[in-house]
């Protein structure tokens, strides 16, 4: 035990001797012989480091060493206020040198100045104890020289990201930067135990914000509010009437299409005129999303987050699901309508890709169709929740994918609509340019109302390829103009913030908002969306889609005489009409009798030539290829047959002669009508004008050929007289008369005209 005691007493000495002559070499010591407190300088400094052993022991929290209070000489004089920005002060002297201000009055008007740092409320937070341990340090007597205790390193450092967006402004002076020289490492400062007001407040137009993910770049715990500040009121008003108007309209017009295809679903039902209704049915859901936002308080709650910032990086567990719920109806119906566009494209393509073959039957790849437009936007779709890239816009009213991260939206949506700007052009123009073919090659064999439905087709798909590009085009141009200059508007921004905190201090300093988006680029953005939507529905402004409507309104009316008219005549019906208008016959010499009409697709793309030769009105499974009362060419070529059996027409004297002259040959000349017909079909199938254009020409020659060898076989007829009476090559091309000889060749002959309404 005495052996413990004695090298305990030897620690304690050689201790104490080695502090002796720390003293004596580097370090002040109290003239009246107190040792307690040595000052210790901090080598390259005019600093010092005061020890105190008797003090409580301190800890520097990152290194665990202890820390002393830093001190430098200095004058002291006593303190005219005994506050510190609302904090009393736990001493009465203070010094003037470790700043640029000669007088504790001078000092006293500049912090009143810093007072506006509480617009940055983090800032603020943690600046005051700097601003009082650097402004109104304390300053004593230490070992009978004035010493005024100096703020620390790390006092200054934490202020530093909470102030960054000052720093390098003429708000904070340089003796306010942390250095070395004013701002010595581990040192302990009184200011650190004075308890302030941390509350602070956000500088108009930002707000407060406890979400990290919303603060301002370098305004900690302020963020930009719900209402994009980089518009004025007036343009959101806008911008809000724009969308308004636009997509009440788009809903409109695609509402209308998609009734027009509903009230006649047995004729539209057929690709790909079909695909036409997909694309105005996502285009209507899309527009009834864009039109959420008008319900009371409803753009609000979509696009605004709880705490009164804008919604970002959607869908969060924090925030109500409006904003996934807008998204998805806008973003994932607009990118399944692109497409249904391309589907469209392809199928029109496919209708007239190969004149001259037989081609399959485009509705046998309606599960392929559909599958591919669900599923793909549906991926995007997840996609973007899945990276949480959804963010609102208050000046849109939605929320899209990538207002904040511009990459996500070139990937999402830009890339998207190329694809379908490459494909889509490419079968369209494929498909313009097969028309434009068969109009040059058969130019002097269809009928003139042939080729003015394939002029009409040509021009209706230019146009739409036209303006789908240019809509593309213009989307694209405007995104860019956004990516490009997002950086600068940012940047002016905040220049306006710093200079507007600045004007705190200088209230003569003048602010311009600097350089803003331009309203004009998103209207014409919104306006291309809408147009497209439009556009679309401008497929069913078409003669069949209005006689669709008649014949709607004529059967809720009740109007049989319309529904009648509507009706497709039957066989019988059209020899029963002949011979009750036998008398005009006998006097025009001509007759012309109406089949009833004919019901085509809305769009007018009618492709379809796999129609059966006829379908009764009471057939028991329904087809969108089946209409009542279709004709075969057969039954059109023994119709002069039908009639002369039924002794329905008496020819006028002068044809008595030739009917004795040969009354058994097919087509005689006694018995001969021509029969113009819109919608025969030649190969026992519904002949729509567009389904003729895609009768195979090499399926016609052979059939021509086989019908020759039997008519050649059977009956011996001349050369002159098998061209009179027998279907030309050309005819069956365009289809659209079956004719017989009558007479010998006598411009006076009489004729019966069978035609459509």
């Amino acid at each position: 035990m005495n052996g413990v005691k004695w090298l305990a007493w030897f620690v304690t000495v050689c201790s104490a001797s080695q502090y002796d002559s720390g003293s004596e070499k580097n370090g002040l010591t109290d003239g009246g012989g107190n040792s307690t407190i040595r000052l210790e300088p901090i080598e390259g400094t005019p600093n010092f480091r005061l020890i105190k052993p008797e003090k409580g022991t301190q800890w520097f929290p990152e290194r665990e060493i202890k820390l002393d209070s830093c001190v430098r000489k200095s004058r002291c004089e006593p303190l005219n206020k005994t506050t510190c920005l609302g904090v009393k002060l736990p001493y009465n002297k203070t010094s003037v040198r470790l700043t640029f201000y000669d007088t504790q009055y001078k000092i006293q008007n500049q912090l009143e100045l810093y007072r506006e740092l509480i617009n940055v409320p983090k800032c603020w937070a943690v600046i005051q104890p700097l601003l009082c341990a650097t402004m109104m340090p304390n300053c004593e007597k230490i070992n009978g020289q004035d010493m005024v205790y100096l703020p620390s390193y790390e006092m200054c450092k934490i202020t530093m990201e909470p102030c960054a967006i000052l720093y390098n402004t003429s708000y904070f002076p340089s003796f306010l930067k942390c250095n070395s020289t004013l701002f010595p490492p581990k040192c302990d400062n009184a200011a650190r135990e004075m308890k302030f007001n941390t509350t602070g407040k956000c500088l108009t137009p930002l707000i407060h914000t406890d979400k990290h993910m919303h603060f301002y770049e370098g305004i900690s715990g302020c963020g930009l509010p719900c209402r994009d500040p980089l518009y004025t009121e007036d343009e959101h008003q806008q911008i809000h009437r724009l969308v308004a108007w636009g997509a009440s309209a788009c809903l409109a017009l695609n509402l209308l299409t998609v009734a027009t295809f509903l009230i006649d679903w047995r004729s539209a039902n057929k690709y790909p005129a079909l695909v036409i209704f997909y694309i105005n049915v996502c285009f209507a859901v899309a527009s009834m999303g864009w039109l959420v936002q008008f319900g009371v308080g409803s753009r609000d709650d979509i696009v605004c987050s709880k705490d009164g910032t804008r919604r970002q990086g959607e869908p969060s567990a924090e925030e109500n699901l409006s904003c996934v719920v807008v998204f998805v109806l806008v973003y994932y119906f607009m990118m399944a309508a692109c497409v249904w566009f391309v589907i469209f494209t392809y199928a029109w393509h496919m209708s007239f890709r190969a004149l001259g073959k037989i081609q399959d039957r485009i509705d046998k790849k309606a599960a392929y169709f559909h599958l591919v437009a669900w599923s793909l936007p549906l991926i995007l779709t997840i996609t973007t929740m899945a990276f949480g890239e959804v963010d609102g816009s208050s000046i849109t009213g939605v929320c899209f994918v990538g207002y904040v991260n511009h990459p996500m939206r070139a990937g999402l949506l830009l890339a998207p609509l190329f694809v379908v700007l490459v494909l889509g052009g490419y079968f369209l123009l494929r498909g313009v340019f097969s028309l434009i073919a068969v109009r040059v090659s058969s130019k002097d064999v269809i009928s003139p109302r042939a080729a003015n439905k394939i002029r009409q087709t040509i021009t209706r798909c230019s146009l739409t390829a036209t303006l789908v590009a240019v809509f593309i085009c213009v989307t694209f141009a405007c995104h860019v103009y956004e990516f490009r200059n997002a950086d600068s508007w940012k940047e002016s921004f905040k220049r306006n913030i710093i200079c507007r905190l600045e004007a705190l201090k200088d209230p003569e300093k003048e602010c311009s908002n600097g350089a803003r988006p331009s309203v004009s680029v998103l209207q014409l953005r919104l306006l291309c969306c809408f147009a497209a939507g439009a556009l679309m529905a401008s497929w069913t402004w078409t003669p069949a889609a209005a006689a669709a409507w008649r014949r709607y309104m004529a059967k809720k009316c009740g109007c049989s005489v319309e529904a009648e008219m509507t009706r497709r005549a039957h066989k019988h019906e059209l020899i029963a009409r002949a011979y009750r208008r036998r008398n005009e016959f006998m006097t025009r010499g001509r007759l012309s009798i109406s089949l009833g009409g004919s019901r085509q697709d809305p769009v007018g793309l009618c492709l379809d030539h796999t129609s059966p030769i006829d379908c009764p009105d009471d057939a028991k499974h329904e087809s969108h290829n089946c209409f009542s009362g279709e004709l075969s060419s057969s039954w059109a070529a023994n119709l002069p047959r039908f009639v002369r059996r039924r002794d329905a027409l008496v020819l006028p004297t002068h044809a008595h002669h030739s009917l004795s002259s040969t009354p058994d040959r097919r087509n005689s000349q006694d018995s001969q009508i021509s029969i113009s017909l819109r919608h025969v079909s030649v190969e026992s199938r519904r002949n729509s004008l567009d389904s003729q254009l895609s009768v195979k020409i090499a399926e016609m020659k052979t059939k021509v050929g086989r019908r020759r060898t039997k008519h050649t076989k059977t009956k011996r007829k001349s050369r002159a007289a098998r061209k009179e009476s027998t279907p030309s090559i050309e005819s069956q091309i365009s289809r659209y008369w079956l004719q017989a000889v009558a007479g010998n060749n006598d411009p006076s002959r009489e004729e019966v005209k069978f035609s459509f309404d």
